[in-house]
């Protein structure tokens, strides 16, 4: 019997442990549940450029979206991804000076999580005239203004007019030129039509002979001279025909051929007070007249040099009309031509290294260059059986 119960004994403590260890239901634990997925809270953008018109900027622009710069070309769709939901500012960038977007820029954009936004820029590029000549020539019958590169190939018609257009000055951005006409009638007045000859609007509206347009370095004015008083005055206006304004007022001689400087702050003209033409300046607003030059002879028809430290113009100091430069101060002369003839309606390269004028040393009016220290033969630019005269280099490089 005590054998019988020292087996049992053990038996029971063993079958206790194995039940203490056992789960109540009898069933293994469940494991751990998976984490809930996090909601997404990024978006994508996809921006769309479309240029028109003329002379676009192959190089494309940049687009910039929360501080981070993309290429985009000028007709490409780009997509920006993990933008973070919110509000953003898009803006596009580099585009050349004669391009501008249509609409806002920058613009708002709203990106929403998991969902791309579009948005669409607009761009129009005008005409645009780089280190081009414009001038005047009768080539096919009647005073019209053309175009040309600046060794004078592809030498390209503007106008189109029974009338005389005449005079041509390109506006310092390339995109618009100003000019001489008496298309509406017997008195000439001053125009401005865009680069490639559309969009012609009559600027002034006078009595008198206007001629010799320039442009304020900013564009937004024109200087001009007119007869209407009698006596030849320069004057300035907008470029949208507002806020005339007589510069000069002289009881007698003549004030012409004004050009603004490169800063804005000063005018050279021609003029003659004491008897015959002499170079004077004057600030913007036609006060300070400044004589500069003083001689026996004629100097006229100055041009500011494009870093505003000199001016070319004409002398007949030598005998007969001749093509000179000289500091802003008068200093330092330099006869530029020497061909014996008349050489007239000097301009300057964008770069400053360069002159183009024209002369009638082949027998008719040509357009000529040459470099601005002097040196150098004398190029032939049009070589044509009509008069080209008034040449002007555009100031775009």
């Amino acid at each position: 019997m005590r054998t019988r119960l020292r087996t049992l004994i053990p038996l029971l403590l063993i079958g206790l442990v194995i039940s203490c260890g056992d789960n109540s239901t009898g069933t293994e634990p469940d494991p751990d549940p998976d984490p809930e997925p996090e909601e997404p809270t990024t978006g994508t953008l996809e921006v769309t450029t479309s240029t028109s018109g003329s002379d676009v900027d192959s190089d494309g622009y940049t687009l910039t979206v929360d501080g981070s710069d993309h290429s985009i070309g000028t007709d490409e769709t780009v997509t920006v991804e993990d933008l973070e939901e919110g509000s953003y500012d898009a803006e596009l960038s580099g585009l050349a000076e004669n391009c501008s977007v249509n609409g806002d820029n920058p613009r708002q954009v709203d990106i929403t999580a998991e969902s791309t936004t579009t948005a669409s820029f607009d761009i129009s590029c005008e005409a645009m005239l780089k280190n081009q000549i414009v001038f005047t020539s009768n080539r096919n019958g009647n005073d019209e203004i053309y175009f040309m590169n600046a060794d004078g190939s592809n030498p390209t018609k503007l106008t189109s007019n029974s009338s005389k257009d005449a005079v041509p000055v390109i506006s310092n951005d390339g995109t618009k030129i100003a000019f001489v006409s008496n298309r509406e009638g017997n008195s000439y007045d001053i125009y401005i039509m865009n680069a490639d000859g559309s969009n012609v609007k009559q600027l002034t509206n006078s009595s008198g002979f206007t001629a010799y347009p320039s442009w304020s370095p900013d564009d937004s004015e024109i200087l001009f001279e007119d007869d209407r008083s009698g006596n030849t005055e320069i004057y300035k206006i907008n470029i949208d025909g507002s806020e005339e304004t007589q510069l000069t007022n002289k009881s007698s001689g003549e004030r012409s051929s004004p050009d603004w400087s490169p800063n804005g702050d000063k005018i050279v003209f021609d003029g003659t007070s004491d008897g015959d033409f002499e170079i004077y300046t004057m600030n913007a607003d036609g006060t300070g007249v400044k004589q500069i030059t003083n001689n026996s002879t004629a100097e006229a028809k100055p041009r500011w040099s494009p870093d505003g430290s000199k001016f070319c113009f004409l002398s007949n100091r030598d005998g007969n009309l001749e093509i000179y430069k000289m500091n802003s101060d008068g200093t330092g002369v330099l006869r530029l031509t020497n061909s014996g003839n008349a050489d007239n309606f000097p301009t300057w390269s964008p770069d400053g290294e360069e002159l183009v004028f024209s002369t009638n040393r082949d027998g008719n009016d040509e357009v000529y260059k040459i470099n601005s220290d002097g040196s150098g033969t004398p190029v032939n630019l049009t070589a044509d059986q009509g008069r080209d005269l008034h040449p002007y280099w555009s100031p775009v490089k």
